[in-house]
């Protein structure tokens, strides 16, 4: 009977252990390439992003078409031409770091994520500088980084002889909350 207890004891102990995970649901994504005529340029609010401080993971994803550009025209021609949004509906990072973190401690964090990043149907090996800012229970997640659309067979528009939009720099940043 005892052992039995003991048993019990453990497994219930078990369960109510969980992994430390964070989320952010409504995470600002933010991308732009220069152009000779009109730079390219779109934001987000839709993206999501969870981290996993048990496992030392970082996953985000998000819905193509939820990119807002400032002319319709360019939203329009990105989503059908080049991004093919209908065909390659999300975009995805999913990574790990091997960095010191403790989300319960105030602090500045910065972990370089080794992971995947996916787009159009291309999934590439990529490293992703991250800063985790810890300040009085508020953690706030920030990326910037770069990426060729030539690396995920995104065909840039020619324009007098050039390619335009090749190299794309993307920011990213949102506030993660316990899961």
């Amino acid at each position: 009977m005892r052992y039995l207890s003991f048993l019990l004891f453990f497994l219930l102990s078990f369960n109510s252990v969980t992994a430390q995970v964070y989320e952010a649901s409504e995470m600002y994504i933010h991308f732009f390439s220069p152009a000779p005529i009109a730079d390219i340029e779109a934001v987000s609010n839709a993206a999501t992003a969870k981290l996993n401080e048990e496992k030392k993971e970082v996953e985000i994803m998000i819905n193509i078409s939820s990119f807002k550009f400032k002319k319709a025209l360019m939203q329009t021609h990105f989503n059908e031409k080049y991004i093919e949004s209908s065909r390659y509906p999300k975009a995805s990072f999913k990574g790990k770091y091997k960095e010191t973190l403790d989300l319960d401690k105030d602090g500045v964090y910065v972990l370089n994520l080794e992971g995947h990043f996916n787009i159009h149907g291309v999934e590439r090996a990529k490293t992703v500088p991250c800063t985790i800012t810890v300040k009085s229970g508020k953690i706030i997640f920030e990326t910037k980084f770069k990426i060729l659309s030539e690396d995920y067979k995104i065909k840039a528009p020619d324009i007098i002889y050039r390619k335009v939009g090749q190299e794309v720099t993307i920011d990213a940043n949102g506030i993660l909350l316990k899961n």
